[in-house]
């Protein structure tokens, strides 16, 4: 039995070539489209989960209380963890950690690297495994375990364990360390990430910290836990005990109750939190939206596959009419065809198989927030996914088929008037909604592209163009190279400040009356509004002849801090910040984007710069952007010889919106070119089986007198209003979903427009209707006589 099954199957797909080559592509393409969509979804799911005691492992974060609502807050008080340790029963392990970027020299190799401070239960709690070493170098003060690809910088492709490196303080002296490990490379789906990392104490040593000062924040306090719950009591000791010490000592930053987040957990909710100061995994829409497409361009496939299978049993006929005469029932034919389905389908999984080695990759490439690989030994449960995946093509795209075949009549098939109902409504909606999701992904790709092209003109609310930002790090190496380059005629402007837009901020309570507000604070100089073309929209900025006063005494808030505090008259308010901080409100920023338009424009304030705590060096110059980092890269290295370079262009802070802009669009495209592929194949072969059904009428037609034109207008008829109504509907959702999937991404964006969507509404139906009318025409060019005979 079997062997005759294989027999008859393998001739099928050998007298079928051309229709088993179309529907391997089709659902190849489309099954690699779904490979990926599993590991981009399975990359965000799996956040954190490297770690084998993520489910043990909690963060403790902070709220402030803002207009009686609670604002969370990431960081932790410097001495919290400390004060925790040994404490609490059921707490097994504790480890405070924080991530500081400071230069890392060996020889001629100087870099800046993102050091990270732990502390000596570390490495019991989270898993990151060892190349070289061992966990115990983290309790040597005077040992540094690096990451792999920072031993591979520095020390080539040996083991560096017992090598010497030197951490470059911020004042520019030299820490001399060992090196005591090399971790394998860390996964970037983890909330932590470095590229070495050393003892806490050399922390409070480099930044000159005490180990109990409450006024200094740390990216992160974790506790490990005996079970998956943390113990009862533990929140209650920390907000009984550690409030009040911690409200005494910052009077501007006032916590209302601790709270715990388990490291599982971290990841998904880490959006919601400020200061967040750890890795962050992909947002929602660039997990799900891929996912949902792949699954659209699969169901495609499988309609396309339900339809050719449709129109080679035509083929067929006589063979399931004499199987059946010759006592073959209903169950062996359904089972020879689903069969033959599930062998297709398998053939298209080894396809899609070796398409997604490609397209894996470079899915991966396009963003730099996620690294995807098809491996199966590291990730067993894709095999799961993909039997998975074999079972629901199979079913969904031979099931229907397979029912409908087997349901002939061999009595019919035998006098040879059976009718073909290849082009029964059933076959119609397939081909609708084919043509449906071929519609939404050509609009998304070109309203994606539209909104890119508004975005990247519109006004940010400061100049982007021609701004080179120099961090420098501390205030020798400011007034050294500040000196330098102010005199050279190359540069139209030169300006020193404490923040510079796109870099960081500071988040402060201002209160005002009953009011109050959380504001992102920066610094900046008087010669800043100048430079960055800030707009005043009201009042006034800092004031060169009032420096010490406007020091002292003044704030500028933007447009959002002033909706906030719903102030109609902003100029002249008093602001305060802490109990002996008061400002007046000189004048109103006009609201400015600083990191694109992901998110809406907080309520900011700024204050005026001191003169010795300017972090950076900004510039305004026309020369070729490669041409003036190159210049100011040479003219650093006279002044700070063991420092590296550390610059940014301006739009280079803005480039993220861009950058997901055009890689959404790249993907919608090439999901929309492979819907109307596989859309058009469709269409091909349903006017195909209706052509099959109407030779005779076509060629009677003919002898009457008809034209080609006559015939083609008439059997493109139905085919015209059905995709025109499918695609129209396809439209009208494409401009509404477009919508949800842009508001979930940017605050600021641009609408689908009429032109977005009717173009490629019309462009589609243009090339439906070619393609019909071609296959028609072949048919209705044939001798009238050859037909009919035929027939």
């Amino acid at each position: 039995m079997l062997k005759n099954f294989f027999k008859i199957t393998f001739r099928n797909f050998r007298k079928n070539k051309s229709y088993v080559f179309i529907n391997l592509i089709g659902l190849g393409l489309s099954l690699a489209c779904c490979i990926v969509g599993y590991l981009n979804w399975k990359f965000a799911a799996d956040y954190d989960k490297n770690h084998v005691n993520h489910e043990r492992i909690f963060k403790v974060h902070i709220n402030k209380s803002v207009q009686d609502h609670n604002v969370p807050y990431g960081i932790t008080p410097l001495p919290l963890g400390e004060q925790l340790k040994g404490k609490i029963a059921g707490i097994t392990h504790y480890s405070r950690y924080v991530d500081n970027g400071l230069v890392l020299k060996r020889d001629l190799k100087v870099f800046n690297q993102g050091i990270g401070f732990a502390e000596d239960d570390f490495f019991d709690m989270f898993t990151f495994p060892f190349k070289y070493g061992n966990k115990e170098a983290l309790l040597d003060q005077s040992q540094i375990i690096l990451s792999e690809n920072t031993a591979k910088v520095y020390f080539g492709d040996t083991d560096p364990t017992g090598e010497l490196i030197t951490i470059i303080k911020e004042d520019g002296t030299p820490l001399s360390m060992t090196v005591g490990g090399v971790l394998e490379e860390i996964p970037m789906n983890s909330s932590i990430h470095f590229n070495a990392i050393t003892h806490w104490d050399n922390y409070l040593k480099i930044r000159e910290l005490e180990q109990n000062d409450w006024t200094r924040f740390v990216s992160a306090t974790f506790v490990m836990t005996e079970g998956k719950n943390y113990p009862a009591n533990l929140l209650e000791n920390i907000n009984e005990n550690y409030i009040a010490i911690q409200n005494e000592a910052r009077d501007d930053f006032q916590i209302s109750s601790y709270y715990l987040e388990q490291l599982t957990n971290l990841g998904q909710n880490s959006m919601e939190i400020r200061s967040n100061w750890l890795s962050e995994p992909p947002p929602t829409p660039a997990v799900i939206t891929p996912l949902i497409m792949a699954g659209l361009m699969l169901l495609i496939a499988c309609f396309n596959f339900t339809n050719t299978s449709i129109a080679i049993s035509s083929k067929r006929l006589k063979e399931i009419g004499i199987r059946k005469v010759m006592g073959s029932d209903r169950k062996q034919l359904i089972f020879q065809f689903m069969g033959e389905n599930l062998m297709l389908s398998f053939g298209a999984l080894l396809v899609a198989l070796g398409i997604a080695y490609f397209l894996v990759p470079a899915y991966s490439a396009m963003w730099d927030f996620i690294n995807l690989e098809l491996d199966f030994m590291a990730n067993p449960e894709i095999f799961y996914f993909l039997v998975g995946l074999l079972l629901f093509t199979s079913i969904v795209a031979g099931a229907y088929p397979s029912l409908y075949i087997s349901s002939y009549q061999p009595v019919k098939i035998l006098r040879g008037n059976l009718s073909l109902g290849g082009t029964n409504w059933f076959s119609k909606t397939l081909l609708g909604l084919q043509y449906l999701f071929t519609i939404i992904a050509l609009i998304f790709s070109l309203a994606f592209g539209n909104n890119a092209k508004y975005q990247s003109e519109m006004d940010v609310g400061f100049r982007k163009e021609n701004i080179l930002a120099v961090r420098v790090e501390n205030q020798s190496e400011y007034e050294r190279y500040f000196n330098l380059v102010s005199q050279m005629p190359e540069l139209d402007m030169v300006s020193g400040t404490t923040h510079h837009i796109g870099w960081w901020t500071y988040s402060r309570t201002l209160r005002a009356g009953e009011n109050e507000a959380e504001a992102s604070m920066m610094n900046f100089s008087v010669d800043y509004k100048d430079i960055m073309d800030l707009n005043i929209l009201k009042g006034r900025y800092f004031d060169r002849e009032l420096k010490e006063f406007d020091r002292e005494n003044s704030i500028l808030v933007n447009e959002s801090m002033v909706k906030e505090m719903g102030w109609d008259e902003p100029v002249g308010q008093v602001v305060q910040i802490d109990d002996s901080t008061r400002l007046s409100v000189v004048g109103v920023v006009m609201d400015f984007y600083m990191y694109g338009f992901f998110d809406p424009v907080e309520p900011a304030a700024f204050r005026l710069s001191n003169d010795d705590e300017m972090n950076f060096v900004v510039m305004k110059s026309n020369m070729r952007s490669t041409e003036l980092r190159e210049l100011m890269e040479e003219k650093w290295y006279e002044v700070a010889p063991n420092t590296p370079f550390n610059s940014q262009f301006q739009d280079e802070s803005l480039a993220g919106t861009d950058y997901v802009n055009k890689n959404i669009e790249t993907m919608f495209r090439f999901l929309g070119l492979l819907a109307l592929v596989l859309s058009s194949i469709g269409l091909y072969t349903l006017v195909s089986l209706n052509v099959i059904k109407r030779i005779k009428e076509i060629g009677v037609r003919k002898v009457l007198g008809a034209s080609v034109q006559q015939i083609v207008v008439m059997m493109n008829h139905q085919f015209f209003w059905l995709l025109l109504i499918f695609s129209t509907i396809g439209a009208l959702g494409s401009y509404f979903l477009i919508d949800m999937l842009m508001a979930s991404i940017f605050s600021v964006y641009q609408a689908a427009s009429y032109f977005a969507v009717l173009v490629p509404l019309f462009g589609l139906l243009m090339v439906a209707v070619t393609i019909a009318s071609v296959r028609i025409a072949n048919s209705a060019v044939r001798n009238p006589v050859e037909s009919l005979r035929d027939e």
